[in-house]
Order: structure tokens, then sequence, then C-alpha cells
């Protein structure tokens, strides 16, 4: 409150003025120590909650906006941000996305560099056992054939191509039937070349329609490991070690390594 401001009781004499001056200026005081208390409070206990650390260096979240942007930028443009376990990691998911579909026993192929070219692939053996447990339609022309007497052999072929996308797979099928043509209802023996083709162009497109849904959710990966948010969000949770402009001089493992050694180095924020 400013110095200049008086307190004074308007219906009393100027002893009781003093008097009440007196006690509203102690009870102000008292106020401001309490306050002030309350203000020491919170910033030791801030304080006591940072950890140690070596002089002058800061963690992510203790770096202007400026060094942060900074700190963001060199994480955007790092060679290993998206690195060979990442790779591995996006292998196994193609891998079990295409067992949901009944193409389990096939190798993955891909390159997602945004180049011409570039795609996902996959190539092997196609068991009807598989796809009819998976696929509805594929279901219903493979028994259809097994009632007319075909066994089917079906494989994925285009591995040795250079390159690997939605169109470098071509599914070939064999049939082979033993059955006697003459056992066999006429109705059948009229389908069964219809049904034969429908079931090559079918798993034609059905490849080339998972070709391109594994291509479309593995660049969004890529992408997510490149986001900014994410990277922002990712910068917060680790304990890299900073200068004030930004630059890193000491990684997660190497702050543990020194908490380790020597803990003792007083801190300087």
């Amino acid at each position: 409150m400013p110095a200049h401001v008086v307190f004074q009781n308007k219906n009393g004499s100027g002893e009781e003025n003093r008097e009440f001056q007196k006690r509203a200026f102690c009870k102000l005081t008292e106020a401001r120590e309490m306050e002030n208390q309350i203000k020491f409070s919170a910033l030791r206990e801030k304080f006591q909650c940072i950890p140690a650390r070596p002089k002058g260096l800061r963690f992510f979240s203790e770096l202007s906006r400026e060094a942060q942007d900074f700190v963001l930028s060199e994480e955007q443009n790092r060679s290993e941000r998206f690195d060979w376990d990442d790779a591995e990691l996006l292998t196994e998911d193609f891998k079990t996305q295409l067992a949901e579909f009944g193409f389990e026993e096939t190798e993955v192929y891909w390159s997602l560099g945004y180049c011409q070219g570039d795609g996902v692939a996959f190539y092997g053996r196609v068991y009807p056992e598989s796809l009819k447990e998976k696929d509805r339609k594929a279901k219903r022309l493979i028994a259809a054939l097994e009632a007319a007497g075909d066994a089917l052999y079906i494989e994925i072929t285009g591995a040795n191509n250079h390159y690997h996308h939605w169109n470098s797979m071509t599914v070939e099928i064999e049939f082979e039937n033993e059955s006697d043509d003459e056992d066999l209802p006429a109705r059948l023996k009229i389908a069964r070349p219809a049904l034969r083709e429908n079931l090559e162009e079918y798993l034609a497109e059905k490849v080339k329609e998972i070709s391109r849904e594994l291509e479309k959710s593995g660049y969004a990966e890529i992408e997510y490991a490149h986001d900014e948010n994410a990277i922002r969000d990712e910068l917060g949770e680790r304990e890299h070690l900073y200068e004030k402009d930004g630059t890193c001089v000491m990684t997660e493992f190497e702050f543990y390594e020194w908490k380790q050694t020597d803990n003792s180095i007083p801190q300087n924020i």
C-alpha cells in the first residue's frame, strides 16, 4: 500500500485515530510477511524439486523458446530420427497386418522415401485355408472351386524386381483338378472357369489394395517420428542437458553417469 495513505477512524478522537492507524498498520505488515513467507516457501519447494546438474546447464523445458526451437530443428533433421530399430518395428507391424488378411507366410519388402518406385510389397506362398479364414469373399470363391474338385496353389511373385510397390506383385494361381468331370454337376462344370477367373482378379486387386494401405500406414509412422509436437513432448521427457543457446552437451545417459559419479556439484539455473 502507498506510504501516503492514512488510516483514519472518522468518528473517533485524535488518540483513537492514532490507535486505529497503529492496529491497521500492524495487520498490513503481518499480511505482507505472510505473503512473502508463502512466496518463499513455494520458491524453495520449486528449487528443491530441480535435480542437481553440472553448473550452467539446462533441461529442455528450462530453455528459452528460441533455444527450444533450435533443439527441435536439430532433432527433426537428425539422420537417426528413424533408425534401423524403427525400421524393424515397422516391418513387424506390416507382417502383423498381413497376417490379419491371410498372408502370414509372405515376406515384406519396402522402401518409403517419397521417391519414384517406393512402396510396400509382399511375396511368397499364400495358403487357401488362411484366406478362407480371414477373407469372406475369398472363402466363397475358394469353397466353390474346391466343390468343383479344384486344388489351389497360390503364390505372389516379383521379389526379384528392382522396385517393390503395389504394382510389382503378380498373383499366380495353379488349379489342379483330379476329379472325374463326368461325376460333377453340369452347373459346376460351367461355373468353374468363371470362378477361377474371378478368384485371380479378386486376389490381384486385393494385394494391391493391401499394399497401398501398408504404404499409407508406413508413411504415417515415419511422419509421426518427425512430427514437431511429438518431438517436443519427447524432448521434454528426456534428461538431455543443454547450453543456454540449445547446444546439447550431455545426453541422458551421460547425465545418468554423472549423477552416479558426482552429484555434489552445485546447481546454477
